[in-house]
Order: C-alpha cells, then sequence, then structure tokens
C-alpha cells in the first residue's frame, strides 16, 4: 500500500498527501485537485524542494495560484466563456472578467478518489453541464516515478463530444533561495502565439529570434523579463504559449549548475509563466510575483475559437491521453 499522510481538512473532508519515492526523488500528490504538493530531491548539497506547496486547501484557493493542480477541463483562456461545437452555442463559467480561465469551477476545486495505487492513479467525474462544459467527463490522472523520471498521464472519455486540455499547475523554484528566475531555461520552441490585452492568443504568431521570448538556447529567465517589449508589459511578465518543435518541451538548469529538469510531453503548447501575480504564504515565507516558475504543456489557449489551431475536441466515446514528464538530473 502507498504512504499517504494527512494533509489537511476542507469542508468536512479529509485531504491526504500520496508519496512516491524513486532515485533521490520523493513526490507528494493532494488528492485534493490531484495536485503536486511537492518534489524533495536528495542533491549532495542536501534536501531541496523545487515546487511551491500551500500549507492548506485554503490557503492555495486563496491565493488563486492552481498551485500544483490538475487543470481541467480545459487548461488557460477561452475568450467571452463562450464556444460553439456542433453548431451549438456553449457558454461556459466567467471567472478572469468576461474569460473563462482553467475551466471556470475547475478540477483544482475537487476532491479526486484514488483508484490504483501501482502506479498512483487519481479518478474524477466531470458531470455534463459542468462549469458549461458538455458532456460526462471521465478523467483519470497517472502518477509515476521511475529512478529520477516523473511522469503525469491524463486519459479521458466522454459521453458527449466536448472539450479537454490538461495540465500540471506546478510552480518550480529550483534555486531555494527567493530567486527562482535566476535559472538558466532552453524552450524547444521557435515560435509564440501573441496575445491581447485580455492575455488571450490573436491567432497571430511571433518568431522568437531577436526578441526577449528567445529561449532556444540556455538564458537566465530573469534576463529579459523587463524588456520594454509590448507583449511582455500585457502580461507583466512572461505569460506566453510557445509552438513546440517536439515532444522535448524544455530544460532547465540552476544557476549553480547543480540541478537540471528536462520537461516532455506530447501536446502540443508549453505556457511558460513567470508567476507574475504569485501571492500568499508558506510557513513563514511570503510568496512574492515572480518567485517562482510554471511551464505548462497544454493544447494552446482558446483553442477551440481559432480554426487554424490543434483541436482540444474530445469526442463522444473516444479515449484520449496525453503526459508530461519531468527529468531531474542531480549527480
Amino acid at each position: 500500500m502507498i504512504e499517504r499522510i494527512f494533509y489537511d481538512r476542507f469542508e468536512g473532508k479529509d485531504s491526504y498527501i500520496y508519496i512516491l519515492k524513486g532515485d533521490g526523488v520523493e513526490i507528494g500528490i493532494s488528492d485534493f485537485g490531484a495536485a503536486v504538493q511537492y518534489i524533495k530531491l536528495s542533491l549532495p548539497s542536501g534536501e531541496r524542494n523545487v515546487v511551491i506547496g500551500y500549507d492548506t486547501v485554503s490557503d492555495r484557493l486563496d491565493s488563486g495560484s492552481y498551485c500544483g493542480a490538475t487543470i481541467g477541463r480545459v487548461s488557460n483562456r477561452i475568450r467571452n466563456s463562450e464556444f460553439v461545437l456542433n453548431g451549438k452555442t456553449y457558454k461556459i463559467t466567467a471567472n478572469e472578467g468576461k474569460n473563462c480561465n482553467h475551466g471556470g469551477i475547475g478540477f483544482d476545486t475537487r476532491f479526486f478518489e484514488v483508484t490504483d495505487e501501482l502506479p498512483l492513479t487519481m479518478s474524477l467525474i466531470s458531470d455534463d453541464g459542468d462549469s458549461g462544459f458538455p458532456g460526462r467527463l471521465n478523467l483519470d490522472v497517472r502518477f509515476t516515478l521511475e529512478g529520477n523520471a516523473f511522469e503525469i498521464k491524463y486519459t479521458a472519455s466522454s459521453d458527449k463530444d466536448t472539450l479537454w486540455s490538461p495540465t500540471c499547475h506546478a510552480y518550480f523554484d529550483l534555486e531555494s533561495t527567493d530567486s527562482a528566475l535566476e535559472s538558466y531555461l532552453k524552450i524547444y520552441a521557435n515560435k509564440i502565439l501573441l496575445l491581447d490585452g485580455e492575455h488571450i492568443p490573436t491567432g497571430e504568431t511571433l518568431d522568437v529570434s531577436d526578441t526577449p521570448f528567445d529561449f532556444t538556447s540556455f538564458k537566465k529567465m530573469s534576463r529579459d523579463i523587463d524588456n520594454p517589449h509590448e507583449q511582455l508589459i500585457l502580461a507583466g511578465g512572461y505569460d506566453h504559449n510557445y509552438i513546440l518543435d517536439g515532444n522535448h518541451a524544455a530544460c532547465v538548469k540552476s544557476a549553480s549548475n547543480d540541478l537540471k529538469m528536462d520537461v516532455y510531453t506530447d501536446l502540443p503548447g508549453l505556457q511558460f509563466y513567470s508567476a507574475n501575480y504569485l501571492k500568499g504564504k508558506i510557513g513563514e515565507r511570503i510568496l512574492k510575483p515572480r518567485d517562482a516558475f510554471c511551464l505548462e504543456p497544454q493544447y494552446f489557449p482558446n483553442a477551440i475559437n481559432i480554426p487554424n489551431f490543434v483541436s482540444p475536441i474530445l469526442k463522444a466515446g473516444e479515449v484520449k491521453s496525453g503526459y508530461i514528464r519531468y527529468v531531474f538530473d542531480f549527480r
């Protein structure tokens, strides 16, 4: 039986953290939001937790950060909280002005059921009409840790055509010194999606060459973040979706070069977010904007409303999967 520890009691129900152990890696997964609560690495210099995890469920929800959680039904933003599917217009929950972000009343606010322990699998049923989305969605989230490789696999089916675009909203900090953006980042992509003033893609792309968005070779995340580029000003930093060239999405190296993390996925886009609105408290630590970063593989934001984007439609009766894999190197 997999080890678990008590996490929090929320709305009359106990939440637990389930523990995975690998080669110098220990990962805690909360059943509230199927969330990555911590990733502890046994470095030669000592143990280091490389993700942020709030002390209580309420702290996480109050922060508005979606910290570590499984996102659904659809990650990122949908313009005007509206889409057309099979000729029918659906109005979904607006939770960011007039727009829907991360599924409205999303999966980050739900208790998942542990349906298997080898491998650890957390499951959720999202009823027809949940936040306005059609179809009864069955979602399994499988967490595996083999050696130093941590994989999250999402598998979903629905009894009606619907939308589905999962991701993991983990906030990383490889430095553990309140300087997360001093890490070096490489993204395997040559283009980003341009944003409008509501942080939603316009449908246009930008070649990253000779721009602050160029991470085709290793560069400190902090180096160009205050560049007066219009797109950085719009988002208050990085909050952009990169069009991935292949399954190797990104690589991050700590400033001291004692730790490296590679990110792999079969999803088409990668949201690089420099935690521009991070807040809250963990223990005695007061969190500030840019104290972490997110690398979120996903379908492109607002894809259902932009015909040339990869479709996030899940057909009735179809079983669809996607994975995110993090590989840590700290020897």
